[in-house]
């Protein structure tokens, strides 16, 4: 069984060579080396880490676009791999992703290929990227892959960035109206409930209703606290362990009258821009289908579009196939079925992400802009409410004066 060994060698002008490079032992490391022209010196096995980014750390997808913006610049220069990589750690001092692509250098300097060993680091470089590698190095053509990732992660940055502006301003105004009105229940109304009850006025219906839920409030907001906080850890632990539950979740985010056309959106836009991309790169169909399931969506989109590779291996146009899911807009499938004859599926499906990235950013503010006076109405008729129960006690103390 091969193990990862951390090595120090002198190559043959003299230099001290240092890496990590992976052998069945010591005495098969030694001849490894020897065959690349380095003697070793010393070698310890290294443990493995399995692609954990550094504790206390995250790496942002714009550093990711650097990375790729700057491998592509040193690799058309014709700096050679193991020095771009270094060149790009030292750059980043001691960020996370300059010692993850230190660790990286290391690996390749070691025998391992760049994809296998970005592959390692699988929470930080993501599969389609991995994948343009492979084949990059495959075809001998690093800059184009570099140059396409660096595209791909900057349509992925964009099209999340269009989906946080537009639900940023309805949940800061949900919020606050929450929070206006947990002030209002707990604080304000049971001080001018005290006033009512010490004038010993009639209590009518609305009155009586507004006092019941301020003391609940009041009396039981920590059991109610409790309540939705482990609902929501519950739900959360059940998506995270239980398959399950993923794909129930999945299949009802999708059939929900407001969300769902949304989500099929999201979902067909990833799956035209992340397939064109694997598939303009030269990887085959089938393969690319089994790429692109995993960052379509949930576990049931994913069983889809896995279903899509039988399909195709059994003989069926790409096309046929996702008519038939009823996953995809009747537009995704016609501009497949046209690239399929005209024998430029990428164009089409590049064409397709394009355009539903588009209506999807429309449907997302067309959503978020119906959503703000929801609130807002909602809000007014809370607030109403609360004043017509403070009012109306008042209003028939007068009426009984009369």
């Amino acid at each position: 069984m091969s193990a990862h060994y951390t090595y120090r060698g002198v190559d043959l002008k003299g230099r001290i060579r240092r890496g990590v490079a992976t052998a069945v032992d010591e005495q098969g490391l030694d001849s490894d080396l020897r065959a690349r022209g380095i003697w070793l010196l010393e070698a310890f096995p290294r443990a493995e880490r399995s692609g954990r980014t550094p504790r206390g750390s995250r790496v942002r997808r714009a550093e990711l676009i650097t990375f790729c913006a700057s491998m592509r610049f040193q690799a058309e220069a014709g700096i050679p791999l193991v020095q771009a990589l270094d060149g790009f750690a030292e750059e980043s001092g001691r960020c996370p992703l300059g010692r993850i692509v230190s660790e990286v250098r290391h690996r390749v300097e070691g025998g391992q290929t760049l994809s296998v060993a970005m592959e390692s680091w699988s929470r930080v470089f993501p599969r389609e990227l991995v994948q343009l590698i492979r084949v990059g190095e495959a075809c001998g053509s690093l800059p184009e892959a570099f140059a396409e990732g660096q595209r791909h992660l900057a349509w992925t940055d964009s099209l999340l960035a269009e989906v946080r502006q537009a639900t940023l301003h309805p949940l800061l105004v949900l919020g606050a109206a929450t929070l206006f009105v947990g002030v209002l229940l707990t604080q304000v109304v049971p001080r001018l409930m005290d006033l009512l009850v010490a004038a010993r006025l009639p209590l009518p219906g609305p009155t009586r209703l507004l006092m019941t839920v301020s003391s609940m409030g009041r009396g039981y907001w920590g059991w109610i606290a409790a309540v939705l906080i482990g609902t929501g850890t519950l739900g959360s632990s059940l998506h995270r362990i239980s398959p399950g539950f993923r794909r129930i979740w999945d299949r009802v985010w999708l059939r929900c009258p407001i969300v769902g056309p949304v989500v099929h959106l999201l979902v067909a836009t990833r799956f035209a821009h992340n397939l064109g991309l694997l598939y303009r790169g030269g990887v085959p169909l089938p393969s690319a289908l089994d790429q692109v399931a995993g960052v379509c969506g949930g576990p049931w989109v994913q069983e889809v579009v896995r279903s899509f590779k039988d399909r195709v291996l059994a003989g069926d146009t790409l096309s046929v196939a996702m008519g038939g899911s009823g996953l995809f807009p009747a537009l995704v499938v016609r501009l497949v079925a046209c690239g399929e004859r005209t024998g430029r599926l990428d164009e089409a499906l590049s064409l397709a992400a394009s355009h539903h990235q588009d209506l999807l950013g429309q449907r997302v503010k067309g959503l978020t802009g119906a959503l703000e006076p929801v609130l807002i109405l909602t809000l007014v008729g809370i607030v109403g409410f609360i004043a017509m129960a403070m009012i109306l006690p008042v209003l028939s103390l007068l009426q009984s004066v009369r």
